[in-house]
C-alpha cells in the first residue's frame, strides 16, 4: 500500500499542471454552456453548439488527413493563449446575456459555439501533453480530472448563473498560468508498461494501423453516445431537469464510478480499459432505461444514470485520444478532434435527433427498442473486437515463443556440436600429452637401466677377471696377502701380534670404499663367529665405479657403513628381502635402512636413486 501510494503521488507530482489545466477548462465549459448540469443538458443551446463544433472538426480532419505535419511547442502553446482569451471573451459575454430572451437567442447561441470550440482546444492542449505516458497515468489523470470537475461543477451550480459564467472566466483564464509548469514538465513521462497485453494501450500500439480495429472503436463509441444523447432528453427530446437529490445522487454516482475504475486500473486490472470500462458503460446505459420504465413522469432518476454514463464516455474518450497520440504518427490535436466527432458528434446528432423527430412519433415503445438495439450492438461490435484483438495477440506471441524455441534449439545444438569438437579436441590433446609424457619417462628410464646395466657390466667383468687370475695364480690379487699376512700372523706370538705397531693395521685412504661389503665390523664379527660369509659373491659383482658412486652418494648426504651398504645392494636391483638376507638382518631393518636413506637424500623412490648415481660424475 505505501508503495503504491508512493507512486500516485510520484505521477500527481510530474503531471498536476495539465490535470489543473483539463480541470479548468471542463468545468468552465460546463458553467458556461451547460449551466453547470442543473439539468441533463440545455437543448440546442448546448448539444446543438457542440454539434456544430464537431462539424468544424470534422472538416478540419478531411483536409488534414493527406498531411501528416506536427505542430511544433510553441505554435500550439500560442493555439493555447488564443483559444483561452477567445473562450474567456465569450464566456464573459453570456455572462450579461440572457439566452432565453428570443432576441438574443441567436447571439447566444454563436457565443456558446466560439466558447465550446475554444475550450475544447483548450483541452486538446493538456491532452497533448500527456504523449509518452502509461496508461495507468492516463487512466488516473482523465477520472481524476472528472472526479475533481463533477466536486466543482456540483458546487457552482448553487451560483447564480451570472456568477457561474464570471467564476467559468476565471478559471480559463487560470489555464495561462500552468502553461510555463506544464512545459518544464513535457517529456518526463515514461513507458511503465503492464507485465501482460491485455490493456487498451497495448491494442493500440499493435493495431494502430489495422482498419478493422478502428472502426470497431469507433462504432462501437459512436453507438454508446448515441444511446447517451438519445437519454439525456428521454423520452420527447426535451433536457431533464435534476431535483437536488437526484443532482447530489448524480455526482456521487459519476464520482464513486471514477473512483473504482481508476482504483481497478491501479491495482493492475488488465481488462479494465478494454472489456471492463464498456460493460459498465452498457450497464449504466440498461440501469437507467430500466429506472425510465420503473418512474415514469420521473425522469430524473433515470437521468443520474444518464450523466453518468455521459462522464465515462467522456472519460474513456480522453483515454483513448492519449493512447493514440502515443503510438500514432500524426499530431495530437488530429487524434483529439477524431475522437471529439465519435463521443460528442454523434451524441449531439442522437440528441437533436430525438429533440425534432419526436413530436413526429411520439412512441416512446419504440424509443426503448431502439436504445436497446443500440446498447446490444455496441456491446457485440465492442466485445467481439477486443476479443479478436486478443486472440491475435496471443497467436502471434505463441508464434512468437515457438519461433524463439526453436531459434535457442538451433543455439543449443550448435552449442552441443561447438562442446563436442572441443572435447574431440581435448581428448586428442590429452592422448598427445599423454603419449609425450610416457615416451619422456621411458627415455629416462632407459636411460637410468642403461646406466645400471653398464655398472653391472662392468662389475660382471671385473669379477670375471678376478676370476681369471684366480684360476691361473691360485688366488685373487687380495686374498694371498692376507693369507699371509693371516699366517705370519698366526706363526707369531700372541705377545708379538699385539705388540704389534698400531699404525700398521690402520686401514689406507678409501679403505672402506675398496673393501668388500663383508669387510665392515658386522661381517669380521659375523666370521669371527663362524657363520658363512654369503655376501662374498655379492661383493665380487660390484664395480669400483660403482662403489665410487655410492661412496660420494653417501660422504654427500652423510649416510652410515652400514646405509651405504644398504644402498649398494639396493641400487643392484635387490629386494629389501634379499639386502637383508645378503646382510643377515631383518627385513624389518632393511626397511628402516631404507626409509632413512630416502630421508636423508631427499628422494622417494629407487628410480630416482638410480638417476641420481646415473647422472653423477655427468
Amino acid at each position: 500500500m505505501g508503495a503504491l501510494f508512493a507512486g500516485l503521488v510520484s505521477r500527481l507530482k510530474t503531471f498536476w499542471p495539465m490535470l489543473a489545466g483539463i480541470v479548468c477548462a471542463r468545468t468552465a465549459l460546463i458553467a458556461a454552456c451547460y449551466g453547470s448540469y442543473t439539468a441533463t443538458d440545455d437543448g440546442v443551446f448546448t448539444d446543438g453548439a457542440m454539434l456544430i463544433v464537431c462539424v468544424i472538426f470534422a472538416a478540419a480532419l478531411l483536409a488534414l488527413t493527406p498531411s501528416r505535419r506536427v505542430l511544433s511547442n510553441t505554435a500550439v502553446q500560442w493555439a493555447l493563449v488564443g483559444s483561452t482569451l477567445v473562450a474567456a471573451a465569450a464566456s464573459g459575454a453570456l455572462s450579461f446575456m440572457d439566452n432565453t430572451d428570443p432576441a438574443l437567442a441567436g447571439i447566444a447561441f454563436a457565443l456558446s459555439v466560439i466558447s465550446t470550440l475554444a475550450l475544447s482546444l483548450c483541452m486538446f492542449y493538456w491532452l497533448r501533453c500527456l504523449r509518452g505516458t502509461d496508461e495507468v497515468t492516463a487512466a488516473l489523470f482523465v477520472f481524476g480530472a472528472f472526479i475533481v470537475s463533477v466536486a466543482l461543477v456540483y458546487f457552482i451550480a448553487f451560483l447564480p448563473l451570472r456568477a457561474q459564467n464570471i467564476l467559468g472566466c476565471v478559471l480559463i483564464l487560470a489555464q495561462l498560468t500552468l502553461v510555463g509548469p506544464a512545459a518544464l514538465r513535457d517529456g518526463l513521462a515514461t513507458e511503465r508498461a503492464h507485465r501482460r497485453a491485455r490493456t487498451f494501450f497495448t491494442f493500440a500500439r499493435s493495431h494502430i494501423q489495422d482498419a478493422r480495429f478502428l472502426v470497431a472503436c469507433t462504432v462501437g463509441m459512436g453507438l454508446l453516445s448515441f444511446v447517451d444523447g438519445f437519454m439525456r432528453g428521454y423520452p420527447d427530446g426535451l433536457p431533464i431537469a435534476f431535483t437536488p437529490p437526484t443532482r447530489f445522487a448524480y455526482a456521487l454516482a459519476a464520482i464513486v464510478t471514477c473512483t473504482l475504475l481508476a482504483i481497478f486500473v491501479v491495482r493492475r486490472r488488465e481488462r479494465v480499459m478494454t472489456v471492463g470500462i464498456f460493460v459498465t458503460m452498457q450497464a449504466l446505459a440498461a440501469g437507467a432505461l430500466v429506472l425510465f420504465g420503473a418512474f415514469p413522469f420521473q425522469w430524473e432518476i433515470g437521468a443520474v444514470l444518464v450523466n453518468t454514463l455521459n462522464i465515462v464516455i467522456c472519460a474513456y474518450c480522453w483515454y483513448v485520444i492519449i493512447a493514440f497520440t502515443n503510438f500514432g504518427s500524426r499530431d495530437p490535436y488530429f487524434y483529439a478532434m477524431g475522437g471529439w466527432v465519435v463521443c460528442f458528434g454523434v451524441r449531439s446528432v442522437a440528441r437533436m435527433v430525438l429533440h425534432f423527430a419526436y413530436p413526429l412519433t411520439g412512441n416512446d415503445l419504440l424509443i426503448n427498442s431502439v436504445l436497446g438495439v443500440l446498447i446490444l450492438l455496441s456491446a457485440q461490435v465492442v466485445l467481439v473486437q477486443f476479443l479478436l484483438a486478443e486472440h491475435k495477440e496471443n497467436t502471434a506471441a505463441a508464434e512468437e515463443r515457438e519461433a524463439q524455441v526453436e531459434i535457442d534449439l538451433q543455439h543449443a545444438e550448435a552449442e552441443v556440436a561447438r562442446t563436442q569438437l572441443a572435447l574431440a579436441d581435448a581428448e586428442r590433446a590429452l592422448d598427445s600429452a599423454a603419449r609425450d609424457a610416457a615416451e619422456h619417462e621411458a627415455t629416462h628410464v632407459a636411460e637410468a637401466v642403461a646406466a645400471v646395466q653398464k655398472a653391472a657390466f662392468e662389475a660382471v667383468t671385473a669379477a670375471q677377471a678376478q676370476r681369471c687370475v684366480h684360476c691361473t695364480e691360485g688366488c685373487s690379487p687380495e686374498r694371498p696377502a692376507a693369507r699371509d699376512g693371516g699366517a705370519s700372523a698366526s706363526s707369531q706370538p700372541a705377545g708379538a701380534r699385539t705388540a704389534e705397531p698400531q699404525s700398521a693395521n690402520a686401514p689406507a685412504p678409501h679403505a672402506r670404499s675398496a673393501a668388500p661389503i663383508g669387510a665392515s665390523p658386522l661381517g669380521r664379527t659375523r666370521r669371527e663367529a663362524g657363520i658363512a660369509d654369503v655376501t662374498a659373491p655379492t661383493a665380487a659383482i660390484i664395480s669400483d665405479p660403482l662403489r665410487e658412486r655410492v661412496r660420494a652418494m653417501g660422504e654427500q648426504f652423510l649416510l652410515s657403513d652400514r646405509e651405504v651398504d644398504v644402498l649398494t645392494l639396493y641400487a643392484l636391483g635387490y629386494t629389501q628381502k634379499k639386502v637383508a638376507e645378503e646382510l643377515f638382518i631383518t627385513p624389518a631393518t632393511a626397511h628402516s635402512h631404507i626409509k632413512r636413506i630416502y630421508g636423508k637424500c631427499g628422494m622417494h623412490s629407487r628410480q630416482e636413486i638410480l638417476e641420481y648415481l646415473a647422472s653423477w660424475g655427468s
